[in-house]
């Protein structure tokens, strides 16, 4: 699964599939037909890559087919970036899943991806800071 943000960026990472003959089922925000491009990522032998834009193939889709997952821009909501990442670590997989970012020093996508690592941790200590009894907002 190749996942981005922008259309241009979409449109760059197709066309080089397709320069290399290479089959693949897309989801992106114009996309009509969701379910056919799931079906053909999940059955066709032939499609090799599924690329979907992060806001619109991170709901309501299954693709166990594959676990590796290659972020080739980010999105600052945490929401759309966890169920995206949940596309393929869900019930029915059986592989570990991998995810890689491609984030080069110094850039915009190195200070998201640093965003969601913060909001996730916040997250975390939230949790655990409730499950242990505490009042992580210091309200009574």
């Amino acid at each position: 699964m190749i996942i981005a943000r922008f259309l241009p960026e979409i449109d760059a990472i197709t066309a080089m599939l397709e320069g290399k003959s290479i089959g693949y089922s897309l989801i992106t925000g114009a996309a009509k037909d969701r379910d056919e491009q799931v079906r053909r990522f999940q059955d066709d032998p032939d499609v090799e890559v599924f690329v979907g834009q992060i806001a619109t193939a991170g709901l309501g889709i299954t693709l166990t087919s594959a676990d590796k997952m290659v972020f080739y821009s980010l999105d600052y909501s945490m929401s759309n970036f966890e169920q995206t990442k949940a596309r393929i670590h869900r019930v029915g997989q059986h592989n570990p899943c991998t995810y890689i970012y491609l984030v080069a020093e110094n850039t915009v996508d190195a200070k998201v991806l640093k965003a969601l690592r913060d909001k996730a941790d916040l997250a975390k200590t939230l949790i655990d800071d409730c499950r242990a009894g505490h009042n992580p907002f210091n309200t009574p």
